[in-house]
């Protein structure tokens, strides 16, 4: 299982005005890249109460499916190494 520790290069942006209201999109990479790994990194942050808001998508950048367009435009303004992204519903 992997930790936030191996969590590196957080960046945040808030992306406003969708048709699920405004949302908070995490960019970050994980030292591991399989889809198995970013689940146990999503697994433990289940286990330890750290997601609360509706999330619509955390993995891997290449299989988002979630406001491809808007999360790559995002992406154009990150400045650092980034393989992950999570997007949910802002509080």
């Amino acid at each position: 299982m992997t930790s936030n520790r191996g969590m590196k290069n957080e960046v945040k942006f808030r992306l406003t005005g969708t048709p699920d209201g405004n949302l908070l999109v995490s960019f970050y990479y994980l030292d591991i890249t399989s889809q198995d790994a970013v689940n146990w990194h999503i697994a433990e942050q289940l286990v330890d109460g750290r997601l609360s808001a509706p999330v619509l998508y955390e993995g891997n950048l290449q299989n988002n499916k979630v406001y491809p367009q808007a999360i790559y435009k995002l992406l154009e303004r990150v400045e650092l190494y980034v393989n992950c992204v999570r997007i949910e519903k802002a509080p």
